[in-house]
């Protein structure tokens, strides 16, 4: 099974075009000034079979295609993660991109991991590192990296390492609580919590 923290049917700001996002729960990596710590430390999360993510991408209709997040997707049970991107890829032309705390060397040395980077257009890797926090578009810290590992955005390779425009998407929920998509800063997230707070309005970031 897949665990799942959240999913977003339609997102602006997490790569090209507009994206079904999916964060998946848990991570090892416990990166300093992580946005999505409380999510990656608390217990709720939704397991779902292979097929049954796959479902909920064809219903999202008109999108361009999927960003898989986290959490830490690959520490995901890998051949379920493989079989979900295998059939996206066979049934669909959506891109896949995807967030992980791993180095590219890392994962390209393992066969394990080569399974689910043939089904990746755009990788973007490396640990969260705050001091390096500086504004990048679709990343929270310079060391960060685009690996282009198909074609499909590769022309436009020069302008994601170079424009520094981040966006977020804001969504309140009936019972109150914000949610919040994108990749803003550390200080952006710790002065807006304090901000709601005093209004009791809760938080949830991914």
């Amino acid at each position: 099974m897949l665990h799942v923290a959240r999913k977003k049917s339609f997102c602006k700001v997490l790569g090209p075009g507009e994206r079904s996002v999916i964060w998946f729960h848990g991570c090892s990596k416990r990166c300093p000034g992580c946005i999505a710590s409380s999510m990656n430390e608390s217990d709720e999360y939704e397991s779902y079979q292979p097929e049954q993510l796959a479902q909920w991408i064809w219903h999202n209709h008109g999108i361009e295609g999927i960003t898989l997040s986290g959490g830490e997707p690959f520490e995901q049970p890998l051949e379920f993660l493989e079989q979900f991107l295998a059939e996206i890829r066979q049934k669909s032309n959506l891109s896949v991109l995807c967030y992980t705390g791993y180095r590219f060397e890392q994962l390209i040395d393992e066969e394990k991991f080569q399974k689910i980077l043939q089904h990746i257009d755009v990788l973007i890797d490396g640990e969260y590192r705050i001091d390096q926090d500086t504004g990048q578009r679709w990343r929270g810290s310079e060391n960060q990296r685009f690996h282009f590992l198909t074609p499909r955005y590769l022309s436009e390779k020069e302008n994601w390492f170079t424009i520094s425009e981040r966006q977020i998407e804001i969504e309140l929920e009936i019972d109150g609580a914000l949610l919040l998509s994108g990749v803003p800063s550390k200080n952006f997230i710790d002065d807006l919590t304090t901000q709601l707070n005093h209004r009791n309005i809760s938080i949830d970031f991914s």
